[in-house]
């Protein structure tokens, strides 16, 4: 798992990462004060992703495990969902980038699924 680091407490920002293939996966994250909640959209290749909310999970993009070669984890020491415009600056929210065998090892392990 690689962990996504240097996210501000900026309401709009984008980055890219890596995946374990070298391939480029552009990534937006941002935050709507009036529902205290941050979204993200990615697009990797050809695919999309558009207005998908936060929230404390093994592998948000599980959905999508036959489309993309990787998954995304958001965790929290305290099990609190990320609700403050300052949780990924302050460290409590992580993002994780998951590679393909650990998104397999997430669906074996916590969903029972091989």
């Amino acid at each position: 798992m690689d962990r996504i680091t240097g996210i501000t407490s900026e309401y709009r920002q984008s980055f890219q990462f890596l995946t374990q293939n070298g391939e480029k996966v552009d990534f937006s994250l941002y935050y709507y004060i009036t529902q205290q909640s941050w979204f993200f959209d990615f697009t990797y290749k050809d695919y999309t992703c558009k207005c998908q909310r936060v929230v404390l999970t093994p592998n948000a993009l599980r959905h999508l495990k036959n489309i993309i070669p990787f998954g995304i984890a958001f965790y929290s020491n305290d099990k609190v969902e990320p609700i403050f415009v300052d949780d990924f600056e302050s460290g409590r929210v992580q993002i994780l980038v998951l590679n393909t065998d650990e998104v397999k090892e997430v669906e074996l392990n916590i969903y029972g699924i091989q």
